[in-house]
């Protein structure tokens, strides 16, 4: 089947209510603007109360969830497509469950022989009941001077820190539990960024191009550095060719491992002697105009749209 079968438009799904909205609306318009640019009949729905009953009376043929964080990546639109039978591009509601939450994901990960930080979780509830004095001199014991400190479920750096030293590590928690009841802190890893989009294809899992991502210093972990270009750039990374595709084949191997369908973002760190941690396997990479997905496909050769379309066609033939 080919995007011109379609009996119905593509629908969009971007914003909700999760603290990503904004990412997720701009998301959503890149990939509307680039489809409609190949003729694809695609507009934007909004996740509210009235989606379903929107996407029903519009009888809509395939969805593409571009809803980042909670709701999106959780596997609540997944869940809602689901249950109308509904074919979207993405992986299942019950492997987005799994992989959404940082420390069980990076346990499959780890167990797979995939190298990734040491890390400790903590969640509010201890972290109130026990008291910082008693539980900080032992993370840093363990994990070293230098960690970061994120949300255990969200993205886009919102509520992540770098902490350098005992004392600021208390604020750092309180700052990420803002978004999450439960915190990870891991192993500070000194490197280049550098992530690698996964695609799902009826012949099996390809890599594109990997993408290093520089942030302007002192904006490493600021939310709205990822979405300004004068504080971020991407680029092809200088590393050899042995590395880079070793760095596709892990991405590869956690999209497996994890059990995700259609296209993931692994995301790296690459350190001066070769050696790599993987961080965080996203479910729904952002398509925003400075997101890595829509700069790795133009370096491999192809455009978001082309992907996009080809990730609807081959939803549809999947069915719901």
């Amino acid at each position: 089947m080919t995007i011109e079968d379609f009996a119905g438009p593509v629908a969009i799904i971007a914003g909700g209510l999760s603290h990503e909205r904004d990412v997720s609306l701009s998301s959503g318009r890149n990939l509307v603007r680039e489809l409609r640019g190949l003729g694809v009949e695609a507009q934007t729905y909004d996740f509210d109360r009235n989606l379903l009953h929107d996407l029903e009376r519009d009888q809509v043929a395939v969805a593409l969830p571009a809803l980042h964080g909670q709701f999106g990546e959780d596997g609540e639109i997944q869940t809602l497509l689901e249950l109308i039978d509904l074919p979207y591009v993405g992986s299942r509601s019950r492997a987005c469950r799994v992989a959404y939450d940082k420390g069980t994901a990076r346990e499959l990960l780890r167990r797979a022989g995939i190298p990734v930080p040491d890390s400790v979780g903590l969640s509010a509830q201890t972290f109130r009941d026990i008291g910082a004095t008693a539980l900080m001199s032992h993370v840093m014991d363990r994990l070293g001077d230098r960690v970061v400190v994120k949300p255990a479920r969200g993205g886009s750096a919102l509520g992540v820190t770098g902490v350098d030293g005992l004392g600021a590590l208390p604020s750092a928690l309180v700052g990420s539990y803002a978004y999450c009841e439960d915190a990870l802190i891991e192993r500070f890893h000194d490197g280049i960024d550098v992530s690698v989009v996964v695609l799902e294809g009826d012949e099996g899992l390809r890599s594109l191009e990997p993408i290093a991502i520089e942030y302007e210093k002192g904006h490493e972990f600021d939310f709205s550095a990822r979405y300004t270009a004068e504080f971020v750039s991407l680029h092809r990374p200088d590393l050899d060719d042995k590395l880079i595709a070793g760095l596709g084949e892990v991405a590869c191997e956690a999209h497996r491992v994890l059990g995700l369908d259609d296209v993931s973002r692994s995301d790296f760190v690459v350190s001066a002697d070769g050696t790599f941690v993987l961080l965080e396997t996203a479910i729904t990479p952002g398509t925003t105009e400075t997101s890595v997905f829509p700069f790795a496909c133009k370096e491999s050769g192809t455009s978001l749209g082309e992907v996009a379309r080809t990730l609807l066609e081959r939803a549809v033939r999947r069915g719901a």
